[in-house]
């Protein structure tokens, strides 16, 4: 047994017989009924139902029967004052529909809510679950407003953070070519030292550059060299890369006397000299 509320969809006057709409079970659905139903006990609405007025605004309370020919009205009640005792346990669970659904303020309120409350539970009852739900939305929009400052300052880090980042690696690149520039100047440098010099062979040159300290003269291209030959490994202070050494063999037309020695890794001073600081 399902008891129901709802307003009348449709009615022909003419056959006695019309829908009225669901509020609690199905929404979108429609019970039947027939006029006979209305004039036992409610002749003055059946009336007013036959005479054309305006039956969009009929509501009423009802028992739900299921037949072959599918849902219809069985009882109906103008009121819920006129309920029988007897559907007690069917009222207690409209009462809680009811109030779960003032206080389910995730969806929008429904147009029916304050006329089914009243006639339930009394317009006191219905004044205390309004104010309920006007604190759960307060409380709803301060906890949304929170979250949305909170990631409008996500958003504010983030945007900092970016910038910082877009900063560090535009001054790397200024840093990383102001390097090239000074590393080309030098090596220019370097070369118009070491052309009047007239060497043959690149050990001559490794001489001169050791006994004249040219690496500590020319930061960006000379540094620390790490040498291996026959399984040894050591550190050679004050030489050139690889790429640049090869560089100036080429310029000055050195030739190798064959030493096994090859460079692995290579640190300029100017390099070293950033990493001391940043420590």
């Amino acid at each position: 047994m399902t008891i129901d509320f709802g307003s009348i969809k449709g009615y022909n006057p003419d056959r006695g017989f019309g829908f009225v709409g669901h509020t609690f079970f199905n929404p979108d659905g429609k019970v039947f009924f027939h006029i006979k139903k209305i004039k036992k006990k409610h002749p003055e609405l059946a009336q007013k139902l036959d005479i054309g007025e305006a039956f969009e605004t009929v509501n009423f309370w009802y028992e739900i029967e299921t037949t072959e020919k599918g849902e219809q009205v069985s009882k109906l009640w103008l009121n819920a004052d006129n309920i029988p005792q007897s559907y007690k346990n069917e009222l207690s669970g409209l009462i809680q529909k009811v109030e779960s659904i003032w206080k389910n303020i995730g969806s929008p309120k429904p147009s029916f809510l304050d006329l089914v409350t009243i006639d339930l539970v009394g317009v006191d009852r219905k004044h205390e679950l309004s104010v309920e739900r006007d604190n759960l939305e307060s409380q709803l929009r301060a906890a949304e407003e929170e979250q949305r400052r909170e990631a409008e300052e996500e958003r504010r880090r983030e945007a900092d953070e970016e910038r910082r980042r877009e900063a560090d690696e535009e001054r790397r690149r200024e840093a990383d070519e102001k390097r090239r520039r000074d590393a080309r100047i030098e090596l220019l440098l370097l070369l118009k030292e070491l052309r009047p010099l007239k060497f043959k062979y690149s050990n001559q040159l490794s001489a001169y550059i050791v006994n004249n300290q040219l690496g500590y003269r020319y930061p960006n291209i000379s540094g620390i060299v790490t040498m291996a030959e026959e399984g040894r490994q050591w550190d050679f202070k004050g030489g050139f890369s690889k790429e640049v050494y090869k560089i100036i063999c080429r310029e000055l037309g050195l030739a190798n006397q064959g030493t096994g020695a090859t460079a692995i890794d290579f640190e300029s001073f100017q390099q070293l000299s950033n990493r001391m600081r940043q420590k």
